[in-house]
């Protein structure tokens, strides 16, 4: 937490107070100048300083605060008649402050009030088969499925500001600027990423190597090869769009021997 920075309330707006943040640089040549760099709104809450001779200065805690509620049903077959199943749906609520100790959400005191959310792992709705089953041949055959709503994330805009003595903050707020140069605040990770699909499969063949056992195993991994997009964060920025996602990588294919001796 930066505990050198505040903020203030405008009281004829209700909001936090928006009078510096960007520095106009001198204009003009020869007389025709104004020879000066002011200070202006940047359309963000301003920091104050409490003590001039520090910038940010931090305090370590365990500030932030975590909670997973959750209901499970299960469903289970035994191995009999040479199969076996086991099934589950989860419905759950995961929410706090943040997902780590390292987080820098607390380092900016204007989001102290958007900081508690939806975690970025909370997952509504996750449900999973796994079935196995014995052929002739000493044969195993198996396969996984399973169907989970989508992960939250953020919209973001990261900037830097100055403070009211003139300090570069590098700063974080959850929301974005409309088309009126406005500044709409959202709270955090209240925007959802597309539920997924996903299969595996992996069939065993059981051998006998002299006076050892062994196997041989084929898996899929991915077997209709979607490329499922998981965004974490996304900053519509001033001049260009910058965002934090990764792709769930393609089908793959594993095979291995095991030999027991």
């Amino acid at each position: 937490m930066d505990v050198n920075h505040d903020t203030r309330i405008n009281p004829a707006t209700g909001r936090f107070a928006d009078k510096f943040g960007l520095l106009l640089l001198p204009t003009g040549f020869g007389e025709e100048g104004t020879g000066r760099a002011d200070a202006v709104a940047d359309g963000k809450p301003d920091l104050y300083i409490q003590n001039i001779f520090f910038n940010r200065v931090f305090r370590l805690g365990n500030y932030n605060e975590q909670s997973y509620r959750g209901l499970e049903l299960e469903m289970v077959k035994r191995l009999s008649r040479k199969w076996q199943l086991n099934g589950s749906y989860s419905y759950s609520r995961s929410q706090g402050d943040a997902e780590s100790f390292l987080s820098d959400n607390g380092n900016d005191p204007t989001l102290t009030e958007f900081e508690s959310g939806y975690l970025n792992y909370d997952q509504r709705h996750v449900a999973k088969i796994n079935a196995t089953t014995y052929i002739p041949g000493d044969w195993q055959i198996g396969g996984t499925a399973q169907w989970a709503s989508g992960l939250p994330f953020s919209v973001i805009e990261e900037f830097d500001a100055l403070d009211n003595v003139g300090y570069s903050q590098s700063r974080r707020r959850f929301g974005y600027t409309d088309r009126n140069g406005n500044f709409l605040t959202e709270n955090r990770n209240i925007h959802r990423n597309h539920a997924a699909y996903v299969f595996n499969a992996r069939a065993r063949k059981s051998f006998v190597i002299g006076k050892a056992s062994a196997g041989a195993f084929f898996e899929v991994f991915n077997i209709l090869n979607s490329d499922d997009l998981r965004v974490y964060t996304i900053d519509p920025g001033r001049y260009a769009l910058q965002t934090d996602e990764v792709r769930q990588f393609g089908r793959r294919f594993q095979f291995g021997i095991q030999i027991d001796f």
